[in-house]
């Protein structure tokens, strides 16, 4: 697998690379620290997956996401970001965002965000999944949770406590793809996974 981290800091696109270089079969063929060096590089290279920073020089991510699809929409693309206000996801999730992860948990969240985008379905940050479900009303938290099965609502509380796919597969004795399964079944009951972003 081909990938371009894309990321207006040096020291954080190392800390990105360092994670990646422990996935098999996995190259990095470019770095950038713009929107428009980023989209030269997937030009030349034509990457299987690139990793964009939401907030960067000349083309922000949204926009780099946007034209990615629309150019290469085989492209798996994943959304780094500092920020958790909803319109910030909304709006990558509709530019066709593959996975959108925390900056604060990045180096932890890669491996397994990479690893479930390649496998075809979309990646959410455990933490963005809490404060978007922390953040609703009371009322409309309510009537969320009354969809969930009573196991999602277990995975959904040991997500919000930051429990990794691992640990939670662990502490319900299931399996991570299991775990997985349920997450993506969450996130599309919430309506954080848009059928029309799913590849």
């Amino acid at each position: 697998m081909k990938i371009l981290i894309a990321d207006d800091h040096p020291l954080f696109r190392q800390g990105i690379k360092q994670a990646i270089d422990l996935i098999p079969d996995t190259k990095i063929v470019g770095q950038a620290g713009d929107g428009m060096e980023a989209y030269h590089f997937i030009l030349s290279a034509v990457p299987d997956l690139v990793i964009l920073d939401l907030e960067m020089p000349i083309l922000n991510g949204i926009e780099l996401c946007k034209k990615v699809k629309q150019d290469f929409s085989q492209i798996k693309v994943i959304i780094l970001t500092m920020h958790k206000e909803k319109h910030f996801f909304d709006a990558a999730i509709q530019a066709g965002a593959n996975g959108y992860i925390l900056k604060d948990n990045a180096v932890e969240d890669i491996i397994t965000c990479i690893k479930t985008v390649w496998a075809g379905r979309n990646y959410i940050s455990p933490d963005i999944t809490n404060f978007l479900t922390c953040n609703t009303t009371q009322d409309n938290a309510y009537k969320l949770l009354k969809i969930l099965t009573p196991t999602e609502t277990v995975i959904l509380k040991l997500i919000s406590e930051g429990k990794t796919t691992a640990e939670i597969a662990k502490l319900l004795f299931s399996s991570p793809n299991t775990v997985e399964n349920h997450r993506s079944n969450i996130s599309k009951k919430l309506g954080l996974e848009p059928k029309k972003c799913l590849t």
